[in-house]
């Protein structure tokens, strides 16, 4: 079974809430810049009207130019002047309509992310490598002690002894034993092994 959260009860429910609220912290977040990004790109419209109004005005000179090629002596200078003058209006109205869709797209684009790294990242960067650390000593604990030991229980209860003796501070032994020292002195390893269990997310 993969590890997700710690085993007791308090660190479970710690990182569970944890993880809830950076849920919901990117949801709410994420569909507030999706929706800014939305709106403002709705605006490229404008620059696509444009657009399509120098391209039909492009498009009307070409037709009236074929139109005039049929009069006689002076069709053909007729449609060359016919279209020359529309493509001459039309073209640049054209291309300042792509630019301002292209405009209007980049801004939206680059006021989406600002959003976005302003309400998201600081809020990231602190829980991201918490929950990773929190999820990598867990699982390595669990594998450590639960499924690599190929030795008998006792043993691994007194090396779990061992370590929260020398790695443990005082203050959480005497959570776990009133009497730490003698406890290792006497052999008594239970309650030791529960604290370093405890201290990384483990149930005894």
């Amino acid at each position: 079974m993969i590890k997700i959260w710690s085993e007791l009860r308090v660190a479970r429910v710690k990182e569970q809430v944890a993880d809830l609220a950076t849920l919901v912290w990117v949801v709410f977040w994420g569909n507030i810049v999706w929706r800014l990004f939305q709106f403002l790109a709705s605006y490229t419209e404008a620059g696509r009207t444009i657009r399509a109004g120098g391209e039909t005005m492009a498009q009307s000179g070409r037709d009236l130019g074929d139109s005039l090629a049929g009069l006689p002596l002076i069709g053909s200078q007729a449609s060359d002047i016919a279209r020359n003058a529309f493509a001459g209006a039309g073209q640049p109205l054209s291309d300042f309509g792509t630019q301002l869709e292209q405009f209007i797209f980049v801004v939206a684009v680059t006021l989406a992310l600002m959003l976005a790294v302003v309400t998201l990242m600081p809020w990231l960067t602190r829980y991201l490598p918490w929950r990773w650390n929190r999820l990598r000593r867990v699982r390595a604990a669990h594998r450590a002690i639960r499924t690599a030991p190929s030795v008998a229980g006792a043993q691994v209860e007194r090396a779990l002894a061992m370590r929260a003796f020398a790695r443990l501070d005082y203050a959480t032994l005497l959570e776990y034993s009133p009497d730490p020292l003698g406890d290792w002195a006497g052999g008594r390893h239970d309650r030791l092994a529960r604290a370093e269990l405890a201290s990384e997310g483990l149930r005894p």
